[in-house]
């Protein structure tokens, strides 16, 4: 089939699922919503096409986000967890090890070396609790009246930790960060905390945070606040010192006259706010000036920041506006030589109950002018699965999380994977960026229990490529998978040291 033929047969396939996708309400529900089509049970079946399994760590608190450092040879996957993290030694990828078990507290991860003071630095995120809607409250904050109250009384750090974790066994505490910019050890804090940020070893990291009660014009039932981008100075990371925070007008109580002008004004299910801080393909310190950053509804955001007290808003990309869900959730940034950032979104809710949003492959030459390429295709189920299409199948449907951008080697110019949840890990050609097509893909079998809600709803959630060694890690429910495809090359099954990482100038740690 040409690949003009391939285009034309997902964009039928796209149009005959998407027909599933209309909500049966207008409702943001998180809590189970079954559809007459759905499956009475979860699907404990592995579906698998041009991957292969290589090894395998068990347990449900395996579906966490990934980063990872080096000591010559010697390789360390470092997973958030709740309520706490581990270090995974993969040295020897066909048999992982946790070396170091509730090595640190956070689940929002980020992890690089800091030549300026030669140790590798960990930071994680800390907030308060998101809402969750139930069958008592279906429409999450909007129905329950504590909702704001229990956010706004959550106890402990909202902010930021750094640790020092040269030594991946003995990991120490270097200093915490409130966003809201008081005493980091006071009970009660106020704003959101952060959620998704960004650190690559330089002199400054990236928040994903609301600092204070005034961002409060987030339409989302899940969560309270609406974040802005922070930017602090962490050259001493035993003192983060704030640097300066951009928000988009409108975000704040007091501009209610920006906020009227939004298309999303008072709709009450768009996410309306950050979702992912600052990412920088290049350290702003060696002469890297581009921002790309995802708002949900409100698009993705290219910043100029040569002035980085003053990011300056050089262009934004939106999408078709439809309410519900995360419009934009990541934006990968490491496919800029070939003049294309992808951003893909996060679905919230299961059962297809709210519109599906499209990833988009995005022509950044232009840095005034981004404009969509393409979208990536919709996942098809395997002809051997129990449902026609993944809306039957129990849990979320979507998109979640793309390969985490700081990894050893260069990414591949033309072979990517995005885990799509109850649809598992779904990998793309991008050889023609304006025709994609999924080339391979693994589903494993869902965890949790059918009549614990929210349980078996976060499947397949993460995905680590060692991109020098041609090695995919992807985070389940039901434990952490090393997978090969012949699509990304031959594997290396040994330990390697490594030579290169996929940004420039990233993790230059001295032989």
């Amino acid at each position: 089939m040409t690949v003009a033929g391939r285009h034309v047969l997902y964009t039928l396939s796209a149009f005959v699922l998407l027909l599933a996708f209309l909500p049966v309400t207008a409702f943001a529900n998180a809590h189970p919503h079954p559809r007459p089509d759905s499956l009475p049970y979860l699907d404990q079946s592995t579906y698998i096409r041009n991957m292969a399994v290589r090894a395998h760590i068990g347990g449900e608190n395996r579906r966490w986000k990934m980063q990872m450092m080096t000591l010559g040879e010697r390789r360390f996957l470092f997973q958030g967890g709740i309520p706490k993290g581990d270090v995974i030694e993969i040295t020897d990828p066909l048999n992982p090890v946790v070396i170091n078990e509730d090595a640190f507290d956070g689940r929002q991860i980020q992890l690089a070396y800091n030549a300026d003071i030669g140790k590798w630095i960990l930071m994680t995120g800390a907030a308060p609790p998101l809402i969750k809607a139930t069958l008592e409250f279906p429409h999450g904050k909007y129905d329950e009246p504590a909702a704001y109250a229990r956010v706004k009384d959550h106890e402990g750090l909202r902010g930021v930790r750094f640790y020092d974790a040269s030594d991946p066994y003995d990991i120490k505490l270097l200093s915490e960060f409130s966003t809201d910019l008081g005493d980091p050890a006071r009970k009660i804090q106020t704003g959101g905390g952060t959620h998704r940020d960004y650190y690559d070893g330089g002199k400054y990291a990236y928040l994903d945070a609301a600092p204070d009660e005034s961002f409060s014009h987030q339409e989302s039932p899940v969560r309270v606040h609406s974040h802005a981008v922070m930017v602090i100075d962490v050259s001493d990371p035993t003192a983060p010192k704030h640097v300066t925070t951009w928000w988009l007008p409108g975000q704040r109580e007091d501009e209610q006259a920006a906020y009227k002008d939004w298309r999303e004004y008072n709709d009450k299910e768009s996410f309306t706010g950050l979702h992912g801080a600052f990412y920088v393909p290049k350290k702003r310190e060696n002469g890297g000036t581009i921002a790309f950053s995802p708002w949900g509804s409100l698009g993705i955001m290219l910043h100029d920041l040569s002035d980085i007290t003053a990011p300056k808003l050089l262009g934004r990309f939106q999408a078709p506006y439809k309410p519900g869900g995360i419009a934009f959730h990541s934006v990968d940034v490491s496919r800029m030589d070939r003049g294309f950032v992808i951003a893909a979104p996060e679905v919230l809710n299961p059962d297809c109950n709210e519109p599906y949003h499209h990833s988009y492959i995005i022509d950044v030459t232009d840095l005034t002018n981004p404009h969509e390429i393409s979208t990536l295709p919709i996942p098809q189920p395997p002809a051997e699965a129990p449902y026609d299409n993944f809306c039957q199948k129990r849990g979320r449907f979507g998109v979640h999380n793309p390969p985490h951008l700081k990894a050893p080697g260069k990414a591949d110019p033309d072979f990517t994977c995005y885990t799509f949840f109850n649809a598992g890990l779904q990998c793309y050609d991008l050889s023609d960026p304006k025709y994609p097509f999924i080339s391979a893909y693994f589903i494993p079998p869902q965890g949790g229990d059918l009549d614990t809600p929210g349980s078996y709803t976060r499947n397949t959630d993460n995905v680590f490529i060692e991109w020098d060694r041609k090695l995919i890690w992807t985070a389940t429910d039901t434990g952490l998978y090393l997978l090969t495809s012949p699509r990304l090359g031959d594997p290396v099954l040994e330990p390697r040291a490594v030579s290169q990482w996929n940004l420039e100038d990233l993790n230059q740690v001295p032989d």
